[in-house]
């Protein structure tokens, strides 16, 4: 029953997404194309994120929390570069603009993540 309520708030959530693109008169549609193809290559990273994950990373409860920080990290990887070059309305921090303690931070998740699931295997 809970997730049938969902569906209102959804199509609620994405008309007010379309309304706003079609009424905003700095979204064009060379913005549209550029978002889409930004979108596309998350959504690849991502999925090679994942494909490794099933296929080289160790499975079961011992290697479980490795694996969960290293697709974090390396989805957090994936949301910088999303922010840097995805055409934008609004300048992001200049924080997330440059390699920086964010990358670290994602950089050490993986990593950490990965020794984790490693040492798990044996």
């Amino acid at each position: 029953m809970s997730k049938l309520c969902m569906i209102p708030i959804m199509l609620a959530v994405i008309v007010s997404s379309v309304v706003q693109i079609l009424t905003d008169p700095r979204i064009t549609r060379s913005f549209i194309k550029k978002s889409l193809a930004a979108l596309v290559v998350y959504a690849t990273h991502v999925a090679i994120g994942l494909l490794v994950v099933v296929y080289l990373l160790p499975h079961g409860p011992d290697a479980a929390a490795g694996v969960t920080m290293a697709v974090l990290g390396w989805i957090g990887m994936g949301a910088l570069g999303l922010v840097r070059f995805a055409p934008r309305l609004r300048e992001p921090p200049a924080l997330l603009m440059r390699f920086g303690i964010a990358d670290i931070v994602c950089l050490l998740a993986l990593a950490i993540g990965l020794f984790m699931a490693g040492g798990a295997a044996r």
